[in-house]
């Protein structure tokens, strides 16, 4: 006898018949029996859905997003569940990544020598679900350079080793080597995993990740992240060593791609959402800015966007909104009604990615503001004749009060465990008769230049730190307090590193290990007795804006033991020096450290092999700065 049980829309289980299963790099194996445990999604077919232990009930419909699922006990994981100190009980799901150099023609002009994984960018979709492990393992195939792999937002909570950061967690994979990392979903939503070795990612070496859970609105349909990026055909490790000889003249990108494909005026072609639009449904959409300089402002014409996701932090539904800011490692999940305000008439809209001055340069800057195009179910052919919104156009991330948070933090409820005014650093450029005649960014007054073949966590018994690898320790240790931290934006002048103000671009400034909470940003120098945010329920995510000629400040629990880098993601300035790392609760790590010692043992060989030279701008040393 077959029993039929509607879970979600288009979505019919038979408990006698249908399977569940167990994935190795996307691909479907071990068939096991379903139940109300398992929950279904449709982003994509080998993937149906999220699994949980025998006596746990799904509770996820189209009517109820907000809900996740039940445990024997009745105990209901839902979207106001404080995910920081509970989550349910996942499977492990394990992937397989292999980085090589091939070439990627996403925009119609091949790109040799691009570092990719498993051949496509981005590389392939990692899904996984609230609560489940997850065990990727890397291989790098790459002749000319090492690699690591970050899970870009993913807290690590007591796995700081998988953090996959090279010269600080890690030493790069080497060759021909492979690493495992294994860490607990504890939260959901959705990201981007990325290298973190020099400008690598911004050669191909980056793909989306996926974390299904609960969310703050209803919709009907989903779909998987896209994936937005500036595009240079130049090789990027050549076009890294022009911005160390001139920091201030930002590359200018040939393209912007989503998903990996992307236009020119004479090459390419636009990219089509997979699905086609149903007059009246709602549908999911997730967008991740995963560039080198860029910063977008995302929006689909004539609809409205319901904000309802910042990074993997769930906010309430933020409606109305005719586009969004959207930084480097940024991400945004809204919901759009499909109800245009203007309807098209081919029934096609434009997907816009509009570039702001504020950030990097980009050619044909008017045709690659549309390089995506929406369309209905019962749309004609063509380009869209649709025009964007109006308004200024700025690299300010959106105001708090679309922001809110669904688990709440209150930061009057946690009195400050730091100075603020103590925690205050000031980011610049340092002259290149310092450094090699490169002349970098900072944010501390020297830039970071890391030891990749001597990580940092290899030396947590240190009393004391070389300037270069820009260590603030914190050891706070009231885990329901939080630690404050202040960036001012500045230019600084050796030797007396005076700032000078209006000098800086905005930064996106991205925080390992950890969500913070947005205190305040602004222009000029950081007043505390100016913040309006200090006593509401503050924006949280792992990625802001610091504004240029502005200032930054932000809070975190101290509750992750770990060597946690800070950096700002444009990927030329963190790979020339812009970051710090924060040495948490040092007494209180625990890092296995077998697994790197042995990959070091392996890097230290590779490099020392002349048959393999390193691929990337260094005048005068073996080791250099990773990002």
């Amino acid at each position: 006898m077959t029993i039929m049980v509607f879970i979600s829309r288009s979505f019919i289980l038979s408990l006698s018949l249908l399977k569940t299963t167990t994935f190795v790099s996307g691909r479907a194996l071990e068939p096991r029996q379903r139940g109300p445990n398992f929950i279904p999604r449709t982003v994509t077919t080998d993937f149906p859905g999220c699994e949980y232990p025998d006596g746990w009930v799904g509770c996820n419909t189209d009517s109820n997003r907000g809900c996740w699922v039940r445990d024997p006990t009745g105990k209901e994981y839902n979207i106001t569940t404080d995910y920081e100190t509970e989550w349910p009980i996942g499977k492990e799901r394990t992937y397989n990544l292999t980085i090589n150099e091939s070439t990627w023609n996403g925009d119609g002009t091949p790109k040799n020598f691009a570092q990719l994984i498993n051949g496509v960018y981005p590389g392939p979709l990692i899904q996984a679900c609230w609560g489940d492990t997850v065990i990727v393992n890397v291989k790098s195939e790459l002749p000319t350079n090492g690699t690591a792999i970050h899970f870009h937002g993913v807290r690590q909570l007591n796995s700081n080793a998988m953090d996959g950061t090279s010269g600080v967690t890690q030493c790069p994979i080497a060759g021909g080597d492979s690493f495992q990392y294994k860490f607990k979903m504890t939260q959901y939503g959705h990201s981007w995993y990325h290298s973190h070795y020099s400008t690598q990612y911004s050669e191909g070496a980056a793909g989306a990740f996926l974390v299904h859970g609960p969310h703050s609105s209803n919709w009907d349909f989903e779909s998987a992240p896209i994936v937005v990026n500036d595009w240079i055909h130049e090789r990027t490790y050549k076009t890294f060593s022009k911005v160390l000889a001139s920091p201030a003249a930002m590359p200018t990108a040939d393209s912007i791609l989503f998903n990996g494909v992307g236009k020119t005026k004479t090459t390419g072609t636009f990219f089509d959402y997979p699905q086609k639009f149903e007059t009246g449904k709602k549908y999911l959409i997730r967008i991740i800015n995963a560039s080198t300089g860029l910063h977008f402002n995302f929006e689909i014409d004539n609809h409205d966007l319901t904000l309802i996701a910042t990074d993997f932090v769930a906010i309430n539904e933020s409606k109305g909104n005719q586009r969004v800011s959207v930084g480097i490692g940024q991400r945004y999940t809204f919901v759009v009604e499909a109800k245009p305000r203007t309807v098209s008439s081919n029934g096609r809209y434009w997907m816009r990615t509009r570039w702001s001055s504020c950030s990097g340069q980009i050619k044909d800057r008017v045709l690659q503001w549309t390089p995506g195009i929406l369309s209905y179910s019962d749309s004609g052919t063509g380009d869209p004749t649709t025009s964007a919104s109006s308004g200024s156009i700025s690299c300010d991330d959106e105001p708090a009060s679309k922001l809110v948070p669904v688990v709440k933090w209150k930061l009057n409820d946690n009195n400050p465990q730091n100075n603020p005014l103590d925690n205050t650093y000031e980011t610049g450029i340092e002259d290149a008769r310092f450094h090699n005649n490169a002349t970098r960014w900072s944010i501390t007054d020297t830039p970071l230049w890391l030891d990749w073949s001597n990580p940092l966590v290899f030396n947590l018994g240190n009393s004391s730190w070389n300037p270069e690898y820009g260590v603030v320790s914190y050891n706070y240790n009231k885990v329901d307090g939080l630690v404050y931290l202040v960036i001012n934006s500045g230019n600084l002048s050796p030797p007396l590193h005076k700032p000078v103000k209006g000098a800086s671009p905005a930064h996106p400034i991205h925080l390992h290990g950890h969500d913070f909470a947005i205190v305040g940003s602004g222009k000029g120098t950081y007043d505390p007795t100016k913040v309006p945010a200090f006593n509401i329920n503050a924006p949280r995510r792992d990625t802001a804006m610091l504004p240029g000629a502005g200032w930054l400040a932000i809070a975190w629990k101290p509750d992750n033991p770990g060597a946690w880098l800070l950096h700002c993601h444009i990927a030329w300035h963190a790979g020339s020096g812009m970051a710090l790392n924060i040495l948490e609760r040092k007494d209180d790590i625990k890092v296995d450290l077998g697994q790197a010692q042995q990959g070091c043992e392996k890097w230290k060989s590779w490099l020392a092999d002349p048959a393999r030279p390193i691929d990337r701008f260094n005048p005068a040393r073996d080791q250099e700065e990773g990002i």
